[in-house]
């Protein structure tokens, strides 16, 4: 952004600081505002009718609209930050993992989430994937603790996060235009831009809801010089170190500002009145983004720096569509809601560091006596498929692209009706999903050649002339490696739930879902990419999974404004099917894993003008799915291979490893203070570990311990957040400040232990510290506008919030001063921003 671009020089931050200052210093004491200091009352749909946050018998916390817009909360991740029982994996480029309570084993791109994301009525979570949702022109935000497998099924097995947007509003015309700049001493500048309008066509019957928006997070990570690294393990182990290598540099990629993120979308409802009893309700949505690298930085480089040998970008799009008919048949509610969700990504990732580890493991001249093959100058190696240049000891960059999708369609019919002392929902379901991966893995984009076009390159390499030496001359290949799976999900499911009023204080609420789930997994992967891969032929196998998940609870009115509530609850994970080339230890599928969560709560309102809602829970986790490198890969004593003991092909499955549990307490509080001031405070304390050991090979040594910490769970974390407001008489407007603070405790990496001393360790278990964040914002908000300051991460925290692991802790460059390589995803820095909203129309 040029100099010039400065809050002190910014006609808007200069007027407002001034009203500010004048209104306050003019006034002496403050008088009382008409606008009184309010609790904003969220109605959710959490249990798929319309009831009060405080109302409901479960851990439930709604954040509203107003809430949304005063804490300039625009996507999952930051909503995250105030919502303890929620915690995030955010690593940037639109692409975040969503944890509740603490229920993770760790990044897996071949399982199913245990938290489900969705749009209104539409589920975007397939394959474990959570697309990245703009939080622009929201009514509210659902957060939904513990299993949710009554009303919300598979991928709820810890809880669901429900993004609700604002409907199309009948009552009159209205336009929103909202604007933000953000900037500095780090990084490029940021903005973020959207219309509303909302346009009855025909009164009463016909109204129009649309929004356009862009953004953009400008990059404040660097790309800055390195040469290429070697490596402690293969030095340690096989006792070498490729002479050659450490010699290139990455001088013809250093740029700054390389984790850039933009966003484009607009969204479209149309709301049909068609009587008084019947209404119908389209929406459809599209959004893109393109970003370059993910929001990593490695200490060792620098701070908010890395080194890179590829320049990287990753662009996703999606769609969604959503198609909801309500009516009242008298004695219930009848919905339909139908759905689709299509998303498209492709992404070109620098792999440089990890492909070199493994040259640097394998690529060594052999024991002819051993499997080898002799290279054209006559070196004999032990194997060849990660031989990235045309020499055994040649340097060389690395890459890999990637294309994924996924597609999504669901049909939801429920009823619903109530009377004096019952109230029940019964419903079905019907879903088909899929989702699909194709990777080339390991493409040659430098060696001692030079740079140029990774084909050519490639065929220089001692890697394919290695996989030629078994299959003859490949000409069109690409790539050492590809991969391309394929994953079809059928499932329909039944649900009811009813709450009986047993006395005016005492309700009983039973609930259940069956579902019957079907996928079928293709898969294919080659040593090589030769010709067009599509041709390729998938392998498939095809997995059932049929459960049934209860609930059951009691709550009590202790007064009008308070309750206490007991509940058990019951989610599933499904099954799947692994990869199967060889004969894996894990096995070709794995089951379900369960979550049954016991709960005990309080809700109440205290003099007015307190809510509080507190909550203990205990989640056991029985057969949890976890992704590692199968254990049949090592190699046999005597060679040759022995199906599902060892010799095995290298890859990751997934196996229902043991047991876990999750225990802990929530609270959460709103208070105004007095007509002027509101606070709001929250925490979480959780424990979250492993109740059995696991010992993958069974050769007796533990690889998960009994009583292992879960990986990304902070055993404490919580926000707190204090509203100001105040009249400004001369401009006809209220001020306002508004602090905001959120903390997260230390982290494990992984939960496999896995030393940092052991400098020949590639993935240890890190410890992630804890990390605070605050935010302050000043302005003014008048009837139809409104116009701040703000600032955000005031103390420039540099937070830890995961590893990523296509660097490699064994793996230096003592030239450079780099003694590891140890990237982790980070938050953005300090900035400081201004934002002007304008509305005409409206009520």
């Amino acid at each position: 952004m040029p100099s010039s671009f400065r809050f002190a020089k910014v006609p808007i931050a200069s007027a407002l600081t001034a009203a500010l200052g004048s209104t306050l210093a003019t006034s002496g004491a403050v008088a009382q505002t008409e606008q009184k200091a309010r609790l904003e009352e969220v109605v959710v749909t959490a249990r798929k009718r319309s009831e009060s946050a405080l109302d409901i018998p479960i851990s439930v916390q709604a954040l509203g609209g107003e809430m949304l817009k005063d804490f300039r909360l625009r996507n999952v991740a930051e909503i995250a930050r105030f919502v303890p029982e929620l915690t995030t994996r955010d690593i940037g480029a639109g692409q975040t993992d969503i944890i509740f309570r603490g229920a993770s084993t760790g990044f897996s791109y071949t399982t199913q989430s245990t938290t489900s994301l969705y749009l209104d009525e539409v589920s975007l979570t397939t394959q474990g994937e959570q697309p990245y949702v703009y939080a622009v022109d929201m009514a509210r935000a659902e957060a939904l603790a513990g299993p949710q497998g009554t009303l919300y099924g598979a991928d709820s097995q810890a809880g669901t996060l429900r993004m609700i947007t604002n409907a199309p509003d009948p009552s009159g015309f209205e336009v929103i235009v909202d604007g933000m700049l953000r900037d500095g001493s780090e990084g490029e500048e940021s903005y973020d831009g959207s219309v509303v309008v909302n346009l009855p066509l025909i009164e009463d019957t016909l109204t129009l809801r649309v929004v356009g928006y862009t953004s953009k997070d400008g990059g404040f990570v660097d790309n800055v010089f390195g040469r290429t690294t070697l490596d402690r393990k293969a030095e340690a182990i096989y006792g070498r170190s490729p002479s050659g290598w450490g010699t290139l540099d990455n001088a013809d990629v250093v740029e700054d500002d390389i984790n850039d993120f933009r966003v484009d979308g607009f969204r479209a409802a149309l709301r049909w009145d068609v009587n008084e009893n019947w209404t119908a309700t389209g929406m459809y949505m599209n959004q893109s983004s393109d970003a370059g690298s993910y929001n990593f930085t490695d200490d060792y480089a620098g701070d908010l720096a890395t080194v890179l040998y590829n320049e990287e970008f990753f662009d996703i799009e999606y769609d969604v569509a959503s198609l909801v008919i309500e009516g009242d048949l008298g004695f219930a509610q009848l919905v339909s809601a139908t759905g689709y969700y299509d998303q498209s990504g492709e992404f070109f990732q620098d792999q440089t560091t990890y492909v070199r580890a493994y040259a640097a493991y394998y690529c060594f001249e052999a024991d002819p006596s051993y499997v080898y093959f002799t290279a054209p100058n006559g070196e004999a190696v032990y194997f060849g498929g990660y031989c990235g240049a045309p020499t055994v000891e040649g340097d060389f960059f690395n890459a890999g692209k990637q294309f994924n999708g996924a597609d999504r369609f669901v049909q939801e019919l429920r009823l619903s009706g109530d009377s004096d002392r019952l109230e029940w929902i019964v419903g079905g379901f019907y879903e088909e999903s899929s989702a699909f991966y194709e990777e080339f893995f390991g493409g040659v984009t430098g060696n001692e050649n030079g740079r140029g076009v990774t084909e050519d390159l490639y065929q220089d390499s001692i890697s394919l002339a290695y996989a030629e030496f078994f299959t003859g001359p490949l000409p069109d290949s690409t790539v050492p490696f590809y991969a391309k799976q394929v994953v079809d999900f059928e499932q329909w499911a039944v649900f009811g739930e009813l709450t009986y009023n047993i006395t005016d204080k005492l309700d009983v609420t039973v609930g259940g879902r069956y579902f019957d789930r079907e996928s079928t997994f293709n898969y294919n992967e080659e040593a090589l990419a030769e010709g067009v891969p599509d041709s390729a032929p998938l392998v498939g196998e095809t997995q059932s999974d049929q459960e049934f998940a209860p609930k059951i609870g009691l709550s009590y009115d202790l007064t009008d404004t308070s309750m206490i509530y007991g509940l058990r609850s019951v989610g599933f994970r499904p099954g799947g099917v692994n990869r199967f080339r060889g004969v894996p230890a894990f096995g070709e599928t794995y089951d379900p894993d369960e979550m049954i969560n016991w709960e005990v709560g309080y809700k109440g309102t205290i003099g007015g003008n307190l809510n509080v809602q507190a909550a203990a829970f205990l989640m056991d986790w029985e057969g949890y799915q976890f992704s590692a490198v199968d254990p049949a890969v090592g190699p046999c004593p005597d060679g040759g291979s022995i199906p599902g003991v060892c010799g095995q092909p290298y890859q990751f499955n997934v196996s229902n490893a043991g047991d876990a549990s999750i225990t802990g307490i929530t609270l959460h509080f709103d208070w105004g203070v007095t007509d002027n001031l509101t606070l709001g405070l929250n925490g979480t304390w959780i424990e979250a570990e492993t109740d059995t050991a696991v010992d993958f090979e069974d050769d007796g040594e533990v690889d998960i311990p009994k009583g292992a910490k879960l990986p990304n769970a902070a055993d404490v974390s919580g926000s707190a957040w204090a509203t100001y407001r105040f009249p400004v008489n001369r401009l006809k407007a209220e001020g306002f400040v508004h602090l905001q603070w959120s903390y997260s405790d230390e982290r494990l990496s992984q939960i496999a232990e896995s030393p940092i001393e052991d400098i020949t360790n590639s993935f240890p278990q890190f410890t992630m510290p804890a990390y605070d964040i605050g935010d302050l914002s000043v302005g003014l908000e008048g009837s139809s506008w409104e116009a701040s300051i703000f600032v955000n991460n005031i103390t420039d925290e540099r937070a830890n919030l995961g590893h990523r692991n296509l660097g490699g802790w064994s793996q230096y460059n003592a030239e450079d001063g780099r003694d590891h390589v140890a990237p982790y995803y980070t938050n953005r820095p300090r900035e400081f921003g201004v934002r002007v909203v304008k509305r005409w129309g409206g009520g």
